[in-house]
C-alpha cells in the first residue's frame, strides 16, 4: 500500500487538494491496523464528495473506496469501485485493474476476469503470470502454454507461484476422463466399485458393506423362511433400494468426482496467482 499512498500524495499535492489527501492517510491507517470495517465506513463520506472532484482525484477515491472493500474481503463491491477509475494514464490503474480481475476471479466470473485483465495494455512477466493463471481457470490449455513461455522463473516473487501453476497445468493437462456408463456398471456387478472408481473409496466399501448385509439378511431369511415370509420380502425389498440407489449414486459420483476435481485446481490457482500481487504492488 506505500507505493499507492506515494502516488495519490503526488496526485494531491500537484492538485492542492489537502482534506482528500488526509483522508486517504487516515483510510491506510485504518486499514494497516486491521479496522478494515472503519475503513469502509469512513470512506462512504466520500460518495458526495468524488462527483465535486477532478478525474484525478475521483480515479484515486475509487481506488481507495476498491481497497478498503478488498481488504474487506468484500470482492463484489471492490472489483466496482476498482473498475470505476478512467483514467487509463492514472498510476494507480494498473494495480486496481490487476485487483478488480482477481476479485471477479475469486467469485467465480473467470471469462470477465480475463477479459480485464486483457485491457491493460502491459508486456511485463506479471501481466503474462496473471493471463496464464486466468487461462487455467477457463481451462484454455493452449492460452495458458502461449503465456508460459514468459516464464523466467528468475522473479523470486513469482517464481514459486510459477512453479505451481506449471504443475497445475499438468494436473489438468493429465487428467482421467471417467465414463459415468462405466461407473453404472461396476456398481451394477459389485454394489459400491464404481464409486471406487471414481475415488470416493470411503463411499464405496460403506455401499458394498449396506448392499451386501442386506443381501446377506434376506438370503438367510429366504433359506430359512422361504421367498414369501415377511422378513424375506421385507429386507430384500430394503436391499433392493439400496442397490437401485447405489448404481444412480455411482453415476452421479463422476459428477462428483469433476466438481472436486475442479474446485481444488481453481482453489490453488487462485491462491497462487494472488499471492504475487500483494508482493509486487505493496
Amino acid at each position: 500500500m506505500k507505493q499507492t499512498l506515494l502516488c495519490f500524495l503526488l496526485l494531491c499535492s500537484m492538485s492542492g487538494i489537502a482534506q482528500v489527501r488526509q483522508d486517504f492517510e487516515f483510510v491506510d491507517y485504518l486499514i494497516g491496523n486491521g479496522m478494515k470495517k472503519d475503513a469502509i465506513q469512513y470512506t462512504n463520506r466520500f460518495d458526495t464528495l468524488i462527483p465535486t472532484l477532478p478525474q484525478a482525484q475521483q480515479d484515486s477515491l475509487f481506488f481507495l473506496k476498491g481497497w478498503a472493500y478488498y481488504s474487506s474481503k468484500k470482492l463484489t463491491e471492490a472489483a466496482d469501485y476498482f473498475m470505476q477509475m478512467t483514467d487509463s494514464l492514472s498510476p494507480l490503474k494498473p494495480k486496481a485493474t490487476y485487483f478488480a480481475s482477481l476479485c471477479l476471479a475469486q467469485s467465480g466470473q473467470y471469462t470477465t476476469a480475463d477479459s480485464l485483465l486483457s485491457t491493460l495494455n502491459d508486456t511485463t512477466e506479471v501481466f503474462a503470470f496473471e493471463k496464464a493463471g486466468m487461462a487455467l481457470l477457463n481451462r484454455n490449455l493452449d492460452e495458458y502454454t502461449r503465456q508460459a513461455q514468459h516464464f523466467s522463473f528468475a522473479d523470486y516473487r513469482l517464481s514459486s507461484a510459477q512453479q505451481e501453476l506449471q504443475h497445475a497445468y499438468t494436473d489438468i493437462a493429465s487428467l482421467k476422463p471417467k465414463k459415468k456408463w462405466i461407473a453404472g456398471a461396476a456398481s451394477a456387478l459389485v454394489p459400491g466399485l464404481g464409486k471406487i472408481y471414481t475415488r470416493h473409496i470411503g463411499e464405496g466399501i460403506s455401499s458394498f458393506l449396506m448392499v451386501g448385509s442386506f443381501a446377506a439378511i434376506t438370503a438367510e431369511n429366504w433359506y430359512k423362511r422361504g421367498f414369501t415370509n415377511w422378513k424375506t420380502i421385507l429386507f430384500g425389498s430394503i436391499g433392493t433400494i439400496f442397490y437401485i440407489g447405489n448404481i444412480y449414486g455411482s453415476v452421479a459420483s463422476v459428477n462428483v468426482y469433476y466438481d472436486e476435481f475442479n474446485e481444488k485446481q481453481n482453489a490453488r490457482i487462485l491462491y497462487h496467482i494472488h499471492i504475487p500481487l500483494r508482493s509486487i504492488f505493496e
